[in-house]
């Protein structure tokens, strides 16, 4: 895990994209993570011209265009009114990142299997290979950020899927706000991670949720992390996050510099 990218997401700093990527420059980020499944860097938002722009602007900066989210509420993989839905519109975001030679479309994708049995769920399994497919065709890696399903659970979804096309988003903070254990996923999947969100939280209890906190002030051991990524040889980008926040771009530059300690 030498040479590591760290990347934020544009989106984190609350700005106009343009101002993002700048910003994303001006604190010393190596890559940025463009959200693609609304708003201007959307395919439907996005003309040729604009494309081409996009990523100009991005090198210009003196970065690297990492990955897209395609991040899309309420069309759940588990849910058979919605799932062709999410899986038109999430191809359609592999198909721009393959035009503008975009690695990874990474999107949350929540629990996979079910609750009691840890079984995979059949609808989601068979969502996720037809996005496997599309992502092989177009040389484009889709890493699935999973909550609530621990290494166990997910060991037995990518088993399912048996398809390169489909990796790991680790989300450490998703996973420790819904109950499952990201050091024991990177333990056990780390040869499966794609790419790392990098954002911070505690654990939920009976009585109240988790929450996400400022890098280095949750529950999330990232040392261990790191060293079992390193161990692993991972070479995918360290994207910085930061979903709630008064003051992101703050919160996101300190991040960065706690990041750049670990390497």
């Amino acid at each position: 895990m030498t040479a590591r990218i760290i990347g934020v997401d544009i989106e984190d700093l609350r700005l106009p994209p343009k101002e993002a990527i700048r910003a994303a420059s001006e604190l010393l980020f190596r890559a940025v993570e463009v959200p693609a499944a609304h708003g201007d860097t959307s395919p439907e938002n996005l003309s040729s011209s604009g494309r081409r722009h996009l990523a100009r602007y991005v090198q210009d900066h003196g970065l690297i265009l990492s990955s897209f989210t395609a991040d899309i509420p309420g069309l759940r993989l588990t849910d058979p009114r919605a799932v062709d839905e999410r899986i038109e519109r999430t191809c359609q975001i592999i198909d721009l990142a393959r035009e503008l030679k975009v690695p990874i479309v990474t999107s949350a994708v929540g629990a996979l299997t079910h609750p009691q049995s840890g079984e995979p769920s059949s609808l989601a399994v068979s969502a996720l290979q037809r996005i496997a497919e599309h992502a092989d065709s177009r040389s484009v890696i889709y890493a699935m950020r999973p909550s609530y399903d621990n290494h166990e659970r997910l060991r037995r979804v990518l088993d399912a899927l048996r398809c390169p096309a489909i990796r790991i988003g680790l989300d450490p903070a998703a996973l420790i706000m819904s109950g499952a254990s990201p050091t024991a996923i990177a333990e056990q999947l780390a040869a499966e991670i794609a790419l790392v969100h990098a954002r911070d939280a505690t654990a939920g209890l009976t009585d109240r949720p988790g929450i996400e906190t400022r890098f280095g002030e949750g529950e999330v051991d990232f040392a261990t992390i790191h060293q079992l990524l390193c161990d692993a040889e991972y070479a995918g980008p360290v994207i910085a996050r930061r979903l709630d926040a008064q003051n992101p771009i703050a919160d996101l530059a300190d991040a960065r510099q706690r990041l750049a300690k670990l390497t």
